[in-house]
């Protein structure tokens, strides 16, 4: 009986070694020393304001609950993160009842590019990120559009966060 239990729990150990779960760090191989990461104010290229603000906010505490790197200033960072707001979309997901030329549904798209470089300037790591929101729209047009950056900008953030921290 006790062989019996020794030949199944070795069995079931074996087989759970090779299910490609990994504990510990899983960072990409290229950010692998990487431990402290500066993060400046994003760059924002479009015509919307406050969202340079909001975006490094986004980013700072996405990568402060992920834990996989420690935010720092730049003279004691190891690397930099730099993020450049490209562009935003809207698209029209449903329209109202009422009226087929007012929209009462959007979806806000917000690209970004950033790059991880270390301080020698030697590039670390970059791609292109697009995160999505979608709000309703009230009365002002322009205020809906206004009170749903926070959250594009957070879902930009997150998809960041999870490339360079855990590589995909």
């Amino acid at each position: 009986m006790k062989l019996l239990n020794i030949a199944l729990l070795l069995t079931a150990l074996i087989g759970l070694s090779s299910c490609g779960y990994q504990v510990g760090n899983t960072k990409p191989t290229e950010l692998a020393a990487v431990k402290r990461l500066a993060v400046p104010l994003a760059t924002n290229h479009t015509q919307e304001q406050r969202l340079s603000s909001m975006m490094t906010n986004s980013l700072i505490d996405t990568i402060t609950r992920d834990g996989t790197y420690t935010i720092s200033n730049d003279s004691n960072a190891d690397a930099t993160l730099y993020v450049d707001i490209t562009e935003i979309k809207y698209v029209v997901q449903r329209y109202d009842p009422f009226d087929s030329l007012r929209a009462s549904e959007m979806f806000m798209y917000l690209k970004a590019s950033w790059r991880v470089v270390d301080n020698q300037n030697n590039l670390l790591s970059k791609g292109r990120e697009e995160g999505r929101t979608q709000f309703t729209i009230e009365s002002n047009q322009q205020t809906s559009r206004s009170n749903a950056f926070p959250s594009a900008a957070e879902a930009t953030a997150v998809l960041i966060t999870q490339r360079i921290a855990n590589g995909f």
